[in-house]
Order: structure tokens, then sequence, then C-alpha cells
């Protein structure tokens, strides 16, 4: 049974530093950047026949684990006997090792074969769509699987269980020679697999059980949260405690902003005004929707994969989950996701983000819209959340989760992702100038008389979310009710100090200069004009508070 571990001798230590940098000295020459230290750790606990389930953040190297890992099998197949790495590994290696790879798309899953042949490691993808372009030339891509020089056979989940591949496995030399079964983004299992969106996902563990009894299985992915989620991984994969090794480095992304704002309108119509501001800026952008109706109605292109890396003139990508994963567009400064189901959905979305160096100022944003009915049904999950955790009872209603409600009212979002997933303290480095963290203020609304109707904070919060500073900084909902709930007090730039982050340092004045251009609009309004013309009108518009909002 393939839950238990492969290595059935003594640990053959690896891991030892004197081991890695012999292991990092052959890898390291066929790879374009270098190999981070955890990474190596995880290649090194497979080779020595453990399985390894590691989460990392979006961009953190994790494709590095498959490919460093047949680059370090093909290049051991090079050196004596009598090399030390050799002689210290106390398991036995296949003839021309086969790793079969599970990507969660097609479109993934071709392009990495093409990383993975620069690379000098031999794969192949199929797909239906692989298949049926074969076909149309006349050729049989499970033929050439069976190529004893093919290192890497890369598939789609549909494909584990498909009459080819267990013909495959039929096939003694084939079936001898799998050293490794990997899945990218292994979380899939739960949120595509038990969810029913794509079962398949439920079959990877069964598939591992039918493999030779020395295959290692590695999986990897940014978002599989601590508890219950990570040990409902384990078990359907059917590892067992003692086989498998859990790699854990923090998600966080300390360069990218995370920004949640009400939508004031509603997603079932054919005009957006709340993102009207992506169209003045220059920044490149993927807006996420949660179906492909809402996709359509905003725009949809079939070539815009292509047109978005390529084209300067392209700023605007669409798309549904197609895109969720994997996708390491070189060129994404913003991403906005409308209604995101849960905090997975908004790493992995927003994770598409900053993946290339150097960053646009004021550096990637994921900016998420939440309707106002999601909204108060948050609070009232959270209030049933409190009732039935006292009762023991299953914290899930509907489509919304405590954990996900929680996170949107959290004080902070990213100390509640960092308790969700259990992130370690460390933190790679962020290429962005880090400053003090500034405990958080509660801002005091003022005396009744000097605060804002709600005509005029309406107003005051569209104008500060479409306000385009000098350097494409956005504020967010929470930190504009903190100035429309200071209004009064804010007359210089100093006032701002308590309102002002990183990315909005050295652009006080500017901001300040749109205050006080509203403060004459408040004026008007005051007085029952307009605020763009002398016209009396009559204001009453009701809006959600975002003191909880960050």
């Amino acid at each position: 049974m393939n839950g238990d571990s492969p290595n059935t001798g003594s640990p053959s230590c690896l891991s030892l530093s004197n081991k890695l940098n012999s292991i990092r000295t052959l890898i390291r020459p066929r790879l374009p950047h270098d190999i981070h230290d955890y990474v190596l750790e995880g290649i090194c606990k497979a080779l020595e026949g453990f399985h390894v389930i590691s989460v990392v953040r979006t961009g953190g190297g994790k494709t590095t684990y498959f490919t460093g890992y047949m680059i370090l099998l093909q290049e051991l197949e090079k050196v004596s006997e009598d090399h030390c790495l050799k002689k210290t590994l106390n398991r036995t290696i296949p003839e021309d090792p086969l790793c079969i790879i599970v990507y969660p798309t097609k479109g993934l899953e071709e392009d990495m074969a093409d990383q993975f042949n620069s690379l000098g490691i031999p794969s192949l993808a199929i797909n239906e769509d692989t298949i049926r372009a074969a076909r149309n030339k006349r050729t049989d891509l499970w033929a050439q699987a069976m190529d004893p020089q093919l290192r890497c056979l890369l598939l789609s989940p549909e494909q584990l269980s498909s009459k080819p591949f267990n013909t495959a496995l039929s096939n003694r030399l084939f079936y001898s020679r799998i050293i490794a079964l990997n899945v990218d983004e292994i979380h899939l299992i739960l949120t595509w697999g038990v969810l029913g969106f794509r079962l398949c996902f439920r079959d990877i563990g069964n598939m591992l059980m039918r493999l030779p009894r020395w295959t290692t299985l590695t999986g990897v992915t940014a978002t599989l949260s601590a508890g219950t989620d990570t040990q409902e991984v384990t078990r359907m994969l059917g590892l067992k405690s003692g086989s498998f090794t859990f790699m854990r480095r923090s998600n966080r992304r300390p360069e990218l902003q995370l920004i949640f704002r009400t939508l004031r309108q509603s997603t079932q119509g054919w005009s957006f005004p709340d993102l009207n501001w992506i169209l003045d800026g220059h920044r490149k952008t993927m807006i996420y929707c949660s179906t492909i109706s809402l996709a359509f109605r905003l725009f949809y292109n079939q070539r815009s994969r292509d047109l978005f890396v390529n084209d300067l003139n392209c700023q605007v990508l669409i798309s549904t989950d197609a895109l969720k994963v994997g996708n390491d567009f070189p060129n994404v400064d913003d991403v906005i996701v409308i209604e995101p189901q849960s905090p997975d959905d908004i790493l992995q979305k927003g994770g598409r983000a900053g993946r290339k160096l150097p960053f646009s100022t004021p550096g990637p944003r994921c900016i998420c819209y939440f309707s106002e009915s999601t909204m108060k049904h948050a609070k009232t999950v959270i209030q049933h959340g409190k009732n039935e955790a006292e009762a023991g009872q299953n914290q899930q209603h509907g489509k919304m989760t405590i954990q996900m409600a929680r996170l949107l009212f959290a004080e902070c979002i990213n100390a509640q992702l960092d308790d969700l997933f259990d992130n370690p303290a460390e933190e790679p480095p962020s290429p962005l100038p880090s400053l003090p963290r500034q405990s958080h203020i509660r801002h005091s609304r003022g005396p009744m008389a000097t605060r804002l109707s709600d005509g005029m904070r309406d107003y005051g919060l569209k104008s500060l979310q479409n306000f385009p500073l000098p350097s494409a900084a956005l504020l967010t909902d929470k930190r504009i009710g903190g100035i429309l709930d200071s209004f009064a007090k804010i007359r210089t730039v100093d006032d701002l100090a308590p309102h002002v982050n990183t990315f909005l340092r050295g652009h006080e004045q500017s901001l300040l200069n749109k205050i006080l251009e509203l403060r004459k609009k408040f004026d008007r309004m005051a007085i029952a004009l307009d605020p763009e013309n002398d016209q009396y009108v009559q204001i009453s518009i009701s809006l959600p508070s975002y003191s909880n909002m960050t």
C-alpha cells in the first residue's frame, strides 16, 4: 500500500547540510535560478522515499519541487557508483525513471511540458486537447508515452481514470519505471473534488495505491488551511503517519495589498460603475468573476490571454476559475475578485498579481468586492458560528464558512489569514520598503455637529475611491471611512498621518488637496445644493459601516 513510506530501510540523511550542498551542486547548473533551501529539503525527502506535502506562497518555487527532483535523478545517472549521494541513498531507483504529474488545467499542463522540455527533461502533456491535435496529425500520444526516454508524463486528473492510461499501467516496462506521482494545487482535492466540480480529483489517492510500492507523492499548494482541511487531504490520499513529510511555509506575500470593498450596485446588469476606476488607470488588471454569465457581461475575448501578455494596449483580462491557479503572467498589476467564495479563493486569485519584478508603483494589489447582502450574511454566519461552536455543530452556512465570514470583518486581513493557514513567523523578504507596523487606530466620528450626512459620506466615498493618486495607490474603504469620520479635523498634511500607510507615503499633499476640494462640495450640500451645480436637491442615501473593513 503506497500510503506507507516507500523507504523501507533506515533514513539516508540526505538532508544533512553536506548532502544538501552536493545535491544543489548537481541541480543548480540546469536551472535558470537558484533553488530555495526548503524546496531542496523537500526534494531530498522525496528521494529518500517519503511522500511530501508542501504549502508555500504563490511564486515561491513550487514547480521546482518537480523539475529539481527529475533533474537530480538525471544527474545521479551520470555519476559513479562511489559518489557520496549514491553511497548514502538507501533506496533503489528504477531504470529510466518516469514521473507522472497531475495539473489542474490543460493550459497549465501544456505550458509546464514546454518548460520541462526546455530544461532538458523529456516531457509529454496528454489531455483531450493534445490528443485531438495529435489525432489530426495521425499521431498516437499514448504510444509516445511508452518511450523509455520520457521522464515526465503530464496529465489532467481525468486521464488517471481513462482507458488508455489503464492500458499503459498494464505494460510491465511502463509500470516499473514509475517513481513518483506529483500533484500541483493539491488543495483542489477538497475545493474541486469533494464539492463536486471535478470529481476526478478525489481519485488521486486511489491511483497512488495502484502504482508501484516505491512511488512517492509530492503535492504542492499555496492554500491548504491548517487543521481539518490538512487532515482531510492526507486522509483522502491514504497517507499514514510517518510515511510523509508536511512542510508549511508562510503563504503571505507582504508586497501584495489585500483590499476589501463593498459593491454599491448589483452585478446582475450590464453597467458596473464600481469598476470604472480601472479604465481610468494604466495598470494591467485581471478581473475574476464568479460565473461565466458575469464574465460575459463584463467582457469576453477568446484571444484575451495572448493579448493581455503581449499587447501593451490590452489593459484588462476577464476570467472565471479557469485562470485561478497556475498561470504565471509576468505583467499583472492588479487582481479584482468579484464575490470570492473563500480565503483560498482570495489568495489563489490574488496571487496572480506581481509575479515578476520590477513592480509598478504602488505594488501589486488584490481588490475584492462583496455585495451588501454578502456582508449582511457574513454577520449572520459569525453569530450562528458562535452559537454552533458552543454546541459543537458544523460551522458551514450555504457557501460561506465561519472562516470566510470572520475574514470579512477582521481588524487585520493578513493577521486573520496567518491564523487560518498557521503561517510561520518568518516571512520572505519584501521587495518593498518596510515600515514599522502601526497599531490599529479606531477613528472617533467626533461630535454630532461635525459629522457628515449620509449623502456627504456617499459622495465622499465615491470621490475618494475614484481619485487617482500620483502613484496609482488605492484607498481602501476602511481608510476612506476613517478619513470621513475625521473629516472635520483634517486641515493640514500632519492631520493625515493616522490615515497614511506605506503605499500612500509621499503623496499626502495630493490627498489633502482632494479633501479640501471635497470640503467645498460638502459646504454646497449642507445648504441642499448639488455639489456639481446650483440645483437644489434632496439627497438621502444610507451606506453600510466601513469601520470593520481592512
